[in-house]
């Protein structure tokens, strides 16, 4: 099935259009605005929601859960990029509404394997027997998508999606970047994987986010060989091509970023000495190291 039909598929048995729980209404104008876009919201008037809650976002007393209400109305309005970049950019556990909310977006986006992991851990998580079901109608139709090994051509499309969205926006890049690496996996035959984890662990360190890029890269990494340990960071290859060289250069700059000086400088040094384009980099950042 193409992304595309796969994206429709599912649009008329989904009517789950649950609006954000209502809020207190302090004393404040940040928390009036709130309310006021959560009120506009339950009476579907999306576009003076969104106004309002644009209002709240401005505001330097914004609530830290300002996601679970403006991801929605963005959602409603069919503006799921937006949607996206809110969701993703919320650092405040989700609940299992705004997370649902979060598994639609993905869905809209063609983001399938992101929103069937969501909806499969909305149902593992437990939920009323309206969302139960619609989460379970979302992951089998993803699940009867992909009984087929997918096309290239839509690694293709999500990799070409995240490289085009990294310089500026780099924590939805990532998404689409994760997305064609989960994609690729389930591939007849490995597509382009160098790159689009490359260009994954790129998009984790852009985004702040080099714990990511650690434990993406320490997967991509051989394991050591018999009678060696893995005490010393491993140095990468002699003479990697450019995916793998760029895999390096995006460990050695995570490793630097959370202060292990001891795994980043041998990347580093490894890197110069390849002359390869990041050699400058890394002579800079090799001279910011601690002793």
């Amino acid at each position: 099935m193409s992304i595309a039909v796969l994206g429709v598929a599912l649009a008329a048995a989904l009517g789950v259009a649950l609006p954000p729980g209502e809020v207190r209404a302090d004393d404040t104008a940040t928390a009036r605005h709130l309310l006021l876009g959560v009120r506009a919201f339950k009476a579907e008037r999306y576009d003076e929601a969104l106004v309002e809650l644009r209002v709240v976002a401005r505001a330097p007393d914004a609530p830290a859960d300002l996601a679970f209400y403006l991801g929605p109305t963005l959602y409603k309005l069919q503006r799921y990029d937006e949607a996206l970049a809110v969701f993703v950019a919320s650092r405040v556990p989700a609940d299992a509404l705004t997370d649902f909310y979060r598994g639609q977006t993905y869905y809209q986006l063609r983001l399938f394997r992101k929103a069937r992991a969501v909806f499969a851990e909305l149902r593992a998580r437990g939920l009323g027997p309206a969302l139960h079901d619609a989460a379970g109608r979302y992951v089998a139709t993803v699940d009867a998508a992909y009984q087929a090994p997918p096309a290239a051509a839509s690694i293709d499309y999500y990799l070409a999606a995240g490289l085009e969205r990294l310089a500026t926006d780099p924590l939805v890049a990532a998404e689409y970047l994760d997305e064609a690496r989960q994609v690729e996996a389930l591939a007849a035959q490995p597509h382009r994987h160098p790159e689009i984890v490359a260009a994954l662990a790129a998009a984790y360190n852009d985004s702040g986010r080099p714990q990511s890029t650690i434990a993406l890269a320490t997967a991509e990494r051989p394991a050591p060989p018999p009678g060696k340990t893995s005490a010393s960071p491993a140095a990468p290859p002699a003479s990697p091509s450019a995916p793998d060289s760029e895999l390096t250069w995006q460990l050695a700059r995570a490793r630097a970023a959370t202060g292990d000086a001891a795994h980043a400088r041998p990347l580093l040094d490894a890197i110069i000495k390849s002359r390869g384009p990041h050699a400058a980099d890394a002579t800079a950042l090799l001279a910011k190291l601690a002793p």
